[in-house]
């Protein structure tokens, strides 16, 4: 390892990493003692995933919500214009489903 430097900043991030994952672990433990190993660290991976702060909520698109309502739309007038806003429509559906209540 000669010419290597040590970068300064890796120990403390190992240490709260070790921390943060011992602490999932033992909830894991807790939380469902008859899982298996495998079980069990995959329900580890998935809460500190979580704990990252990103924003994982699903959105609509106006054209996926158009392939959702169309099939399932009907009009019982044969002259009916059919008029839709795919985009606010996708909009509203997802703000309704993203509010924390």
């Amino acid at each position: 390892m000669a010419g290597r430097h040590r970068n300064l900043e890796f120990e403390p991030i190992c240490e709260v990493a070790a921390f943060r994952a011992g602490i999932v672990l033992r909830t894991v433990e807790a939380l469902v003692p008859d899982a298996t190993p495998r079980q069990k660290k995959r329900i580890a991976r998935t809460i500190l995933s979580l704990c990252d702060g990103r924003d994982r909520s699903v959105r609509i698109s106006p054209a996926q919500l158009q392939e959702l309502v169309m099939p399932n739309w009907q009009c019982i007038d044969k002259r009916c214009p059919a008029l839709f806003f795919w985009e606010p429509m996708s909009r509203a559906i997802n703000e309704f489903f993203n509010r924390e209540d």
